[in-house]
């Protein structure tokens, strides 16, 4: 079984373009997605899905789906499924909180020693992010900042743990606090994403 702790995936078009995201089920020998999409029909096909699994990492890999109607809707959110099985594994990117995605996001903070201040989250992975600001902050200061990485809103809080000074600007690394499985995976899928996003750019290039 090449899936160990696995709950979401992203499903692509045979031709290679992004089909939708899909909840997981599995077990030592079955897999199984489901799907939000009220658009999908009964077909076979063989096509790539990238599985986000929380002990495996991110695993890409060529499959044969069997979609059908969910026996289980209404009573389960999703209206299909597909019985999944992994022919080939293209790739794998091990699950490793040090695992970072260069990124560019604008955003406010907000510290108990120092109020509201702006920031840009350069980087970030499951175990923290690096932010520039024009704010000083203190070593073991506790931010905290709101953001959508899936589909809600959620608030990440971060403890910093080094800093230097850039001119006018400072630059923190942080590290996450308090950070439940749900957020920690939900952070990891973004950086996942990216990451890949980012190759199949310089791949095409």
């Amino acid at each position: 079984m090449v899936l160990k702790d696995c709950s979401r995936c992203m499903v692509y078009t045979p031709q290679g373009k992004p089909l939708c995201e899909a909840s997981v089920t599995h077990t030592r020998d079955y897999i199984s997605l489901y799907f939000d999409l009220s658009s999908m029909r009964d077909i076979r096909m063989y096509t790539t899905v990238d599985f986000y699994d929380d002990r495996v990492g991110l695993v890409r890999a060529i499959c044969e789906l069997v979609v059908r109607r969910n026996p289980a809707f209404p009573g389960m959110p999703q209206p299909w499924m597909a019985e999944c099985v992994i022919k080939e594994v293209k790739d794998s990117l091990q699950r490793q909180k040090d695992i970072r995605a260069k990124v560019h996001i604008e955003t406010s903070f907000a510290s108990e020693r120092h109020g509201a201040f702006y920031g840009v989250i350069e980087n970030i992975s499951a175990g923290g992010l690096y932010v520039v600001t024009r704010q000083p902050l203190d070593r073991n200061e506790k931010i905290s900042f709101q953001y959508t990485f899936r589909t809600a809103m959620r608030t990440f809080q971060a403890s910093v743990i080094r800093g230097k000074r850039m001119g006018d600007e400072y630059g923190y690394g942080c590290c996450f606090v308090d950070l439940n499985e749900n957020a920690e995976a939900v952070i990891r899928e973004y950086v996942y994403k990216v990451l890949k996003e980012r190759d199949k750019k310089r791949r095409s290039e």
